[in-house]
This record gives structure tokens, sequence and C-alpha cells, in this order.
């Protein structure tokens, strides 16, 4: 009889911590497109991961996987509804400094505001790449890149400090995201040299 039910415990487990992924995929998708759910995405995997630590990574790939396909929801209505969408939500002066941005950065003013946790924007970079019309596949890579970056890093955190990951990251986030956004800018850098050459 103890085996039957550590047998049906399991399996709830298993279900439970699958589900969770899907979860997680709908959740990110939601907070990368139509709804704003700041710090939900960041708190649900820290708190999956710890709890099922051999599916951490798991939970952080599908994170990624709905961010991006939210975010290229995002993208494609900002292509086709144009500079209205933005001018709806977001006052002219900041359309006209993310403008500027990507002016300077391309498909790196995606990368940095996808890494970054908020209050720090994220929208107005994914509508003003389809406003602008950088190419869709530059912009999957770069908020696909900026997101696994962020939750892969949250993910490490929970399987190696497990419950005490949260409070790790509200002691620590900003060095950690001072240190990650040197590491990308040097990778961007070093790949663009190498390009161009």
């Amino acid at each position: 009889m103890e085996n039957v039910a550590e047998t049906l415990d399991g399996l709830a487990r298993d279900l439970g911590s699958l589900t969770g992924g899907l979860g997680l995929f709908v959740i990110a998708f939601f907070d990368s497109s139509l709804l704003s759910l700041p710090e939900v995405n960041d708190v649900l995997l820290v708190y999956f991961g710890t709890r099922f630590p051999d599916l951490a990574y798991y939970y952080a790939m599908m994170m990624v996987l709905g961010s991006a396909s939210g975010g290229s929801l995002l993208f494609w209505l900002a292509r086709f509804k144009g500079h209205r969408m933005l001018e709806r939500r977001f006052a002219e002066k900041k359309i006209d400094r993310v403008f500027g941005v990507f002016g300077r950065y391309g498909a790196l003013a995606v990368v940095l505001p996808a890494v970054m946790p908020p209050p720090f924007p994220f929208k107005i970079f994914v509508l003003s790449a389809g406003v602008l019309g950088l190419p869709y596949q530059r912009f999957l890579a770069a908020i696909t890149l900026g997101r696994a970056v962020r939750y892969f890093g949250e993910a490490f955190l929970a399987v190696r400090y497990g419950e005490r990951a949260m409070g790790y990251l509200e002691a620590h986030g900003p060095s950690l995201l001072v240190l990650i956004v040197l590491v990308l800018v040097i990778l961007v850098l070093g790949a663009s040299f190498y390009l161009s050459r």
C-alpha cells in the first residue's frame, strides 16, 4: 500500500512540476505581450526552481520561449499598427530617446532591456523594434539572448542557493546586473569586431 501511495505522490509531483513549466510559459507570454506582471516571472521561476531543482533549466527555457513568443506578438502588432501604437502608450520625448538608442545600437537595444528586471522599461523597446522595422530574425535573437541570460541566471541561483536564492537576488541584484551587462557588452563588441573584419 505504501508503494502505491509513493507512486501516486511521485506522479502528482511530476505532473505539477511539468504543468508548472507550461504555466510559466503562459505567464511569460502575457507579461511580454499584452499584460504587465512585474517580477511575477522571476519570483515564480526561483520558487519552482528551488522546489524542483532538476527541472529548473526546463522552467527557464519555458520562460524564455514564452517571453520570446509574447514579445514577437507585440513586435508584429507594432509593425502593423505603426507609430500610433507607441504614441498611445508613451510620451513623444521617451519615444524619441528610445529611437535614438536604436539608431546607435540596433538589436542591442532589445538585448539589454530583456535582461533588466522591472521597473526598467521593456515593452517600449519591443514596440519600437517593430515600428522601426528591425529585421524579425535580429529581434528574435536579441530577445531570446536577453531573456536566456536573465532566466537561466535565475535558475542557476535557484539550484545553487535554494530557498536563499530570493534573498540573494534582493541583496546582490544590482551588482549581478552590472556584471551581466558588462559581459554582454563585451560579447557584443567582440562579435561586432569579429564580424566587421
